[in-house]
C-alpha cells in the first residue's frame, strides 16, 4: 500500500514538519483596532509551538505595515550573540517601552520593544504573550503600530539580539 513518502516530489517529512511550524494570517494594521484581534488569533499557534519547544516566532517573508499577510514560523533558539541591557540599546527613545532608529548600530531602520527573549518564549512570541497576559492593550498596540507604520516593509528575525525588535526590509 503506497504511503505519502512513496509519492516523490509531492510531500516529505520535512515539508510536513515545516507546515506544522508555519502560519500565515491576514492582518489590517489600518483597521480600528490596528490588527489587534487578528493577532489574537495566533494565540493557539503560539501555545502549541511553545509546548513543542519552538520558542522563537519570526517572519519568513517581509510584510507591509498596512493591509497584509503576516507569515510566521516558529523555531528553537536558546542563545543570542548580543544581550545588551535596555539602556545599552542606543536608539531614539519613543516611550518607556519603544526605541526606534536612528540607532548607533547597523544601517537598517529598526524598532526595539522592551520585551526580552528567553529560552521559553522569544521574538514576536514575547509580544503575543504580553497581549495574552493583558500587558499589551489595544491602545498600547496602537502606539506600537503607529511607529511600525513609519516602515515600508518589515522583517522580524530576532536571532542576533535578545530584545524583541523589527527591521525595515530593503
Amino acid at each position: 500500500m503506497p504511503t505519502l513518502l512513496d509519492s516523490p516530489g509531492k510531500i516529505s517529512i520535512e515539508n510536513i514538519t515545516r507546515r506544522v511550524q508555519r502560519i500565515a494570517i491576514p492582518i489590517d494594521f489600518d483597521s480600528p483596532d490596528a490588527g489587534y484581534a487578528s493577532l489574537q488569533s495566533l494565540f493557539p499557534f503560539l501555545l502549541k509551538q511553545l509546548q513543542k519547544g519552538n520558542n522563537l516566532l519570526q517572519t519568513y517573508q517581509p510584510f507591509t505595515t498596512h493591509k497584509t499577510t503576516l507569515c510566521l514560523q516558529a523555531k528553537r533558539v536558546t542563545e543570542w550573540p548580543m544581550c545588551p541591557t535596555w539602556n545599552e540599546i542606543k536608539c531614539k527613545s519613543h516611550s518607556d517601552w519603544l526605541k526606534v532608529s536612528p540607532c548607533d548600530i547597523g544601517t537598517k531602520k529598526k524598532m526595539f520593544i522592551k520585551y526580552k527573549s528567553n529560552s521559553y518564549v522569544a521574538g514576536f512570541g514575547v509580544y503575543l504573550l504580553m497581549m495574552m497576559a493583558g500587558e499589551i492593550t489595544v491602545e498600547k498596540h496602537k502606539e506600537f503600530v503607529k511607529l511600525l507604520q513609519t516602515f515600508k516593509k518589515v522583517i522580524i528575525h530576532n536571532e542576533e539580539v535578545d530584545w524583541f525588535h523589527l527591521k525595515e526590509y530593503v
